[in-house]
Parts: structure tokens; C-alpha cells; sequence
């Protein structure tokens, strides 16, 4: 039996079965350590590969060696690809797990090799840029019954366990209302047009594109500011929304969108728009009315009138270290409640409640509640090895990420479509707009050789 088929079985016959890579078909490291290869190797790249510095970092994979150069300097061992269909080729059953840091639009044919070849998978957020990718991604995940883990940092730290267990005790009272939001974009975007230029001679640009459709190549797209443009990213939302709402997402177990609104400014046909607010409407579970959710980016935010007690001041400015100046605040979350609000992080790394002396009183009437949800120790990269090497699941895991992707694009799917849509989750449809359910899914041709067949 081959590698693939054992572990297509295995998972079939345990469910969610999760095993060391060593028992469906490598043999550990020597030394106990994980071998990992790192996709993306520039860049955010870069984080991962620190996160990674206890384990075998056996290859490296990235498509600019101007970019990758860092990297190829601190591992000369790792054995070096430009194409990941290469690297999963030549080193068949000499990878434990993969770390993907690329740009948005190659997240799922690369997690999808990865996952066809009982490999554990760590990826960057958004999981992937179409909810019919997030949805092929998840049911992938549980037939290789492989670890996986998105990147969103916040969902290892303790601020999000505060927040799940102050709300669920009821400390600021019923849930009525969250507030989102984010700076982004920090990049061109809106109505901006693309430039002809010559690549590169460090750049393998048709291997940069991978499924996406053959355009020129244009610097203020590569290698930064790809986020914005729809055949690339998912724009401000993509970036952000898969950090801070997952302090209302996991924070209050809201579950996936019914119906979402949105508007924006800014608009144009390849790109997001400069700025948006979106509204997005959940079910009501257990007789308690669901609370109405907001996203507000680019130059947009929420109404300070509404938070008791927080202060004038909140979005001014502040010099740094540096002696430079920023806009405190710039992303982060209210959770307002009939008695008080939380505002955390983006993050959810950090908490506080509203208003201050509300505050002091649950304190010194000790009416907080105790810690009975398990801490992370180690942040995200940590977690991830972790768990591979004690043969269970990462908190962020791709079912969990695929549903939480899912979510933040109903967004971009009803920015897109320009109207309130109704959304049925059990059944992937939009179903008061025939026209919008054409945004669940991708145009991409996927027959071109980058995921496997």
C-alpha cells in the first residue's frame, strides 16, 4: 500500500483520526525534530522559519531568490525549489509538515498537494480566497486526517479565552452588539490600474501566478501590495477579518453568516474597495438573540458614542520610540454587552472592560469568573508542531479555519454583489441572488497542473 492510499484509509476507517507523520509512512528524524518545508520562504516566510528554528528545516521553496535570500543564507541545507510540485515530487516521504506563506490565490492548490500526500499543513490566513476553496479544503483536511493550522495568531492567546469565558458567565450582560475594525488597507487599492513592466531576472513570475490568470507584471503588485487586487487577495477584509473577528467568531460562537449587506467606496473591477462597512446577521441559538456584527475598514470606524466610559481620545495619535506618530487603535473589536463592553486587540491579545469602574466593582466583588478554558503555551508555530508530534489537532485547524474563512468572504461576496444577500450555509448558496452566488466560487482553471489530479 502506498503512503497516499494508507493515509486516505486510515482517516476513512478513525474519522478524524490524527497520527505522527512517522506511523502513516516516514520515519522520524534521528533527533526527534519534525522536518519541515517552508513555501514562501521571504517575507512573512520569514516569521514562520523563526517559529520553526527547534525543528529540521529540510527545504525551501520561493519563486524570488532576492526575496528568498535570507532565508537560503540561515538554512544552507534545506534544499532549494522554485516549484512546489518539484519539491513535493523530490522529496516524497522525506517531509513531515509544510508551512505556506505565499500570496492568497496559492494557498489551496499548494495546501491541497500537501494534504493529497498525508503531509501536515500550516497556513497563512486567509485559508484560502473562495469559499468553494475553503469548503474542498476542509472535507481534504478530514479525508488525510492530517494536523492542520491557519495563521491566525490571536486564537492561541489568552485574551480570546477571557473573552469566551467572561461572556458565556454573562459578566457584561447579553451580547447586543460587536464592532470590528481595521486601518486596512495599507496598500493601493480601489481604482488603481495595472502597469506593463519587465520582470525580474530574481523572479520565476509564471510560477508566481500559478493558477491565476497570465497578466503583466506590475511592481506595485508584486511582491507587497497583491492583497487588493481580486486575482491575488482578498483585500483589507482578507488580511484582517481572520484576526480580529475571531473575537466574535470563536470568542461568542456565532457559527456562519445568514445574511450580509455591505457598502463601499472606492470600487473597481480588479480591485476591493478603499474602504467598506459590512453588516453581517447571524441566527439566533438557544433563545438568545444574536448580536448584530460590523466590519468597518480603510478610513471608516465605529461610533465611539455607543461604548460607556471610553475615552475621547481613543483613535488620536501617539508618537513611538521612534518619535514617529499613529493613530492608536487602529484595529480592534468592542463587544458590547447590556452591562458593559470588552474592547480587545486585533489580536485578542489584550482586554479591557468598559466602562472603568464597572470594572473595578467585578473585581473587588470577585464576580469574574474562573479560567476553565486550556491556555496555549508558545504562540501559533509552536502549537502547530506541537500537536503533530502528540498526534492531535491545532486549535486553529482547517475546520475550524475553513468555516471562519467562510464567514469574513461572505463579506467580499456581498461587497461584489452589490446588494443584501441571504446566505444557506448547509447548502453553499446565496438564495436571493442568483447573480452573487457566482462570488462563492473562483474562475480560476484548475486543470493547469497546480493542484493534483
Amino acid at each position: 500500500m502506498n503512503r497516499r492510499n494508507f493515509v486516505k484509509g486510515s482517516a476513512a476507517a478513525a474519522g478524524f483520526m490524527v497520527l505522527p507523520n512517522w506511523v502513516i509512512g516516514n520515519a522520524p528524524s534521528p533527533n526527534g525534530k519534525l522536518r519541515m518545508a517552508q513555501i514562501g520562504a521571504g517575507g512573512r516566510g520569514s516569521a514562520h522559519l523563526a517559529g520553526y528554528a527547534t525543528e529540521d528545516i529540510v527545504a525551501l521553496c520561493d519563486v524570488d531568490d532576492v526575496r528568498a535570500a535570507k532565508a537560503y543564507e540561515n538554512h544552507p541545507n534545506a534544499k532549494r525549489f522554485k516549484d512546489y510540485r518539484k519539491m513535493f515530487d523530490q522529496l516524497a516521504g522525506k517531509i513531515d509538515a509544510v508551512s505556506i506563506a505565499t500570496p492568497d490565490h496559492m494557498h489551496y492548490p499548494i495546501a491541497k498537494w500537501a494534504l493529497e500526500q498525508g503531509i501536515h499543513v500550516y497556513c497563512e490566513k486567509p485559508l484560502v480566497r473562495t469559499i468553494w476553496e475553503a469548503r474542498e479544503l476542509k472535507k481534504a483536511a478530514a479525508k488525510a486526517g492530517v494536523v492542520t493550522q491557519m495563521g491566525n495568531q490571536g486564537h492561541t492567546h489568552e485574551g480570546l479565552r477571557y473573552i469566551k469565558e467572561w461572556t458565556r458567565a454573562g459578566v457584561i450582560g447579553d451580547v447586543v452588539e460587536v464592532l470590528h475594525w481595521t486601518n486596512r488597507p495599507i496598500w493601493p487599492q480601489g481604482d488603481i490600474k495595472r502597469q506593463n513592466q519587465p520582470v525580474p531576472a530574481t523572479l520565476d513570475y509564471d510560477l508566481w501566478l500559478g493558477v491565476a490568470p497570465k497578466k503583466s507584471f506590475d511592481s506595485k503588485i508584486v511582491p507587497f501590495a497583491w492583497r487588493g487586487w481580486k486575482d491575488y487577495g482578498c483585500g483589507a477584509v482578507g488580511d484582517m477579518a481572520c484576526h480580529i473577528m475571531d473575537s466574535s467568531f470563536s470568542g461568542l460562537d456565532l457559527g456562519i453568516p445568514v445574511e450580509v449587506e455591505a457598502s463601499a467606496s472606492g470600487t473597481h473591477a480588479e480591485t476591493f474597495p478603499k474602504a467598506s462597512t459590512i453588516d453581517f446577521v447571524f441566527a439566533d441559538k438557544k433563545g438568545k438573540k444574536a448580536p448584530k456584527v460590523t466590519w468597518y475598514d480603510g478610513d471608516r470606524a465605529p461610533d465611539l458614542a455607543k461604548i460607556n466610559g471610553v475615552e475621547e481620545d481613543f483613535f488620536g495619535m501617539e508618537t513611538m520610540s521612534n518619535g514617529r506618530k499613529r493613530q492608536k487603535n487602529s484595529s480592534g473589536t468592542f463587544i458590547i454587552g447590556e452591562k458593559g463592553t470588552i474592547w480587545t486587540d486585533t489580536y485578542s491579545s489584550s482586554i479591557r472592560v468598559y466602562p472603568d469602574d464597572f470594572f473595578r466593582e467585578l473585581r473587588s466583588s470577585k464576580a469574574l469568573p474562573p479560567k476553565t478554558l486550556e491556555r496555549v503555551k508558545g504562540g501559533p508555530f509552536k502549537e502547530f508542531t506541537e500537536a503533530i508530534k502528540a498526534g492531535k489537532q491545532a486549535g486553529s485547524d482547517f475546520s475550524y479555519a475553513a468555516d471562519f474563512t467562510e464567514t469574513a468572504l461572505l463579506g467580499l461576496v456581498a461587497i461584489q454583489a452589490g446588494e443584501r444577500i441571504k446566505y444557506n450555509a448547509k447548502k453553499m448558496r446565496v438564495t436571493n441572488s442568483k447573480e452573487a452566488n457566482k462570488y462563492l466560487t473562483t474562475q480560476y482553471d484548475y486543470k493547469k497542473g497546480f493542484i493534483p489530479s
